[in-house]
């Protein structure tokens, strides 16, 4: 008797969890409405809106996507301006990420090759560098969509060169 009180348990379990699993799936086409929304937003821009950060040319200077930050943010009560420097700021936060692991990537090969171990102040040695220079970042691009704000920063090849002149890489 306890024993088929058990299958019966499991059993309406597993029909349960099976329901459960099947209702909050992914819908059928595999794109959430907000997916869908967004790509409505950002149907007719550029390629770095969506993230592709490959082959940026601006002016007459080509740029590497480990000189660029992407960052977005949403248009509150109108105010464009106040969203493009919040995503400004966020896509600077994002440059200095990808080009603070670059560089630790960098030192902690030299390091390795030299035979040394790396150290707490190279870390905050590269932080400082570039936290720096980040000053000199300036904004290349901006996307405005019907509630959102997109802003591509970069720092010029020739900064980035002087870091890793200062740093003491090739």
């Amino acid at each position: 008797m306890v024993f088929k009180q058990i299958k019966w348990a499991l059993v309406a379990g597993s029909a349960i969890v099976a329901l459960a699993i099947v209702g909050c799936g992914e819908p059928k086409s595999g794109v959430s409405k907000e997916n869908k929304e967004y790509r409505a937003q950002t149907k007719d821009a550029p390629k770095w809106v969506n993230g592709d950060l490959n082959k940026i040319k601006v002016g007459n200077k080509d740029y590497s996507s480990l000189f660029l930050g992407r960052g977005e943010d949403d248009i509150v009560g109108g105010d464009v301006n106040y969203a493009t420097d919040q995503a400004a700021a966020a896509a600077r936060a994002n440059l200095a990420t990808n080009l603070k692991a670059e560089l630790m990537k960098d030192v902690q090969s030299q390091a390795s090759r030299s035979g040394n171990s790396l150290d707490k102040s190279s870390s905050v040695s590269v932080s400082e560098k570039v936290d720096k220079v980040l000053v000199a970042s300036k904004p290349l691009a901006r996307w405005v969509g019907k509630d959102r704000v997109w802003v591509l920063v970069g720092l010029d090849q020739s900064i980035v060169s002087k870091v890793r002149s200062e740093l003491g890489l090739q």
